[in-house]
């Protein structure tokens, strides 16, 4: 019996990192999803680092030429986790037109996902800026027209025929609009006017700040060409090439009328969801629940999304955590990520609704405004007191003494099929601990001297004076816990002030300074995992409360802290 247990113990600790094992797959992207016929693209796999084994390119050789691989390590530490991750470079040729797929690869035990690209039929409008020449820039902005706020994905490439010594590559500038560049240069070939150029693509993301033309400067390229056939090349000779591409201009049209208020969020893609709701709906007073809102766009960088709150909870406190944000890319576009968590702790028992979150944006690729919403839900919060050993009293022993007593006739209590004698058990359990805890009463109380009959101690008289109840906060913050010191805070604010119940409702009718940064920095030690100082909650309240002249009218003047 003890085998099987340890069996199943070790079965069970193994299921976690089974799961984190499997949750690792390998994931594969495409540098560009548009090529021409005769360019080349690169396939990128990025696996976690302690993959073994290199992926199997022979499902690949149908449609693609394979032309080389590369391999790059890079190292990340968010939230002081640390993430090692492998990209494998893989540069492929198409074979033919059309829309194709590139299959599944198998890696390290597992398979990345299917990609697609669209080959057209050939690239060579280009010709004639290309043809007779051995370096050429080219810049195009997508989309043409474009929202105040919108991202514009500018796209330069710059071809060249020629063997490159050294070279200089600008980057583009517009008046009134911010430019950043995104994700890394590709490499490839491509045909342009019956010569092979070697390709740079490199992709800029431009967020006009007013409505109007927007002129895009192009940017210009200085090298060295040589020839490696000429020997005078070998001592520094080489000719000088350049190139400048042309000016584009992009129409930016102002926010529309049909866009709600409050924020505005031009993006191609968004999604807000809400995490850590109770699997089965219920709380406890006095017990936080941590909830995690995430907001995830796309073609919009983190640093333009609105903050998250949720909205005034009746019933229950609310305290955000401090907002944890990012960004990245996707292809040619940037995506920003705005997470934000609270400590959501129940007042009283009941229902708890937690009402629906909306947030409006405008979807920029079917140019119509959306709503991104988190449902609403409501969680049962049971009193403090209540246990959860007061479930199955009913079905158990109280359902078997009673319709005995009362003579009714009742069928034997079951608490499930074959599951009556595991709650017999459990009762003979319980009653034997009862049983021993009343003798090693009797016996402590016989050896003491104490007398036959039970006297329950004297409670410790109520603090019903500021003063004395001061001095005793002052004693709980200088060596006491964190719970300790919220007591006594409540215990003497509500000998000054009876209607006071709760440390937000003290805060509220303090005034804005020390004590209420003090209140603040107990409540994250207590629910947020923030740190706490004795003596700094010692000395805000040293000298008694500081009350707001208006106390009662605070809460009316804060505008509302959720999204639109």
């Amino acid at each position: 019996m003890k085998r099987r247990a340890r069996l199943l113990a070790f079965v069970l600790c193994c299921i976690p990192f089974m799961a984190m094992a499997q949750g690792a797959a390998p994931v594969a992207t495409l540098d560009r999803s548009k090529v021409g016929l005769g360019e080349t693209v690169t396939l990128n796999i990025e696996v976690a680092d302690e993959a073994d084994g290199s992926p199997d390119l022979s499902p690949l050789m149908s449609d693609f030429v394979v032309l080389g691989t590369s391999t790059n390590h890079t190292l990340s530490i968010v939230n002081g986790k640390r993430e090692a991750r492998t990209i494998l470079g893989i540069a492929l040729r198409p074979r033919r037109e059309g829309h194709l797929t590139v299959p599944a690869l198998a890696i390290g035990g597992q398979s990345t996902q299917p990609v697609s690209v669209d080959v057209a039929a050939s690239t060579d409008t280009g010709a004639a800026t290309a043809e007779g020449r051995p370096v050429a820039l080219e810049g195009k902005a997508d989309p043409s027209t474009a929202y105040v706020g919108q991202q514009i994905d500018y796209t330069l490439r710059l071809y060249f025929a020629v063997n490159l010594a050294d070279g200089q590559l600008g980057d583009p500038s517009a008046e009134g609009a911010e430019v950043r560049r995104i994700g890394q240069d590709a490499n490839y070939q491509t045909m342009r006017g019956g010569r092979r150029f070697n390709v740079v693509e490199r992709h800029y993301a431009i967020f006009p700040q007013h409505a109007g033309t927007l002129d895009i400067q192009p940017p210009t390229f200085q090298g060295t060409a040589v020839d490696p056939t000429d020997a005078t090349s070998f001592f520094g000779a080489g000719e000088p090439v350049n190139a400048v591409a042309e000016r584009v201009r992009v129409d930016v049209r102002a926010r529309p009328d049909g866009a709600a208020g409050g924020a505005w969020i031009p993006a191609r893609e968004l999604k807000l969801t809400l995490e850590g709701i109770p699997a089965d709906g219920k709380a406890r007073v006095g017990q936080p629940v941590t909830l995690t809102m995430r907001l995830d766009a796309t073609g919009m960088p983190f640093e333009a999304l609105p903050a998250l709150s949720l909205p005034k909870l009746d019933g229950a406190d609310v305290y955000p955590d401090k907002a944890v944000t990012g960004g990245g890319s996707s292809s040619a576009w940037v995506t920003g990520r705005r997470q934000q968590g609270f400590a959501v702790v129940p007042t009283r028992p009941g229902t708890l609704h937690i009402p629906a979150t909306t947030l409006h944006w405008w979807n920029v690729v079917t140019d119509k405004p959306e709503v991104a919403t988190v449902p609403a839900h409501d969680i049962e919060v049971t009193a403090a007191g209540a246990t959860q050993a007061s479930v199955p009293a009913s079905p158990t022993a109280g359902g078997a003494a009673a319709p005995a007593a009362a003579g009714t006739s009742a069928p034997a209590p079951a608490v499930g099929t074959g599951g009556g004698s595991t709650w017999r058990w459990l009762f003979v359990a319980v009653l034997s601990l009862w049983l021993a805890t009343l003798v090693a009463w009797f016996v402590l109380a016989r050896r003491h001297g104490g007398r036959g009959v039970a006297v329950e101690p004297r409670p410790k008289p109520e603090i019903v004076r500021e003063k004395p109840a001061h001095e005793q906060f002052l004693k709980v913050a200088a060596g006491g816990g964190l719970a300790e010191a919220e007591h006594a805070l409540l215990r003497w604010a509500r000998i000054v002030r009876p209607s006071i119940h709760s440390l937000g409702a003290l805060s509220a009718a303090l005034r804005e300074g020390p004590q209420r940064e003090a209140i603040a920095m107990l409540q994250r030690a207590r629910f947020a995992d923030g740190e706490a100082s004795g003596p700094k909650l010692r000395e805000a309240f040293a000298k008694g409360f500081d009350w707001a002249p208006s106390a009662a009218k605070s809460d009316e003047a804060l505008p509302p802290l959720y999204p639109r």
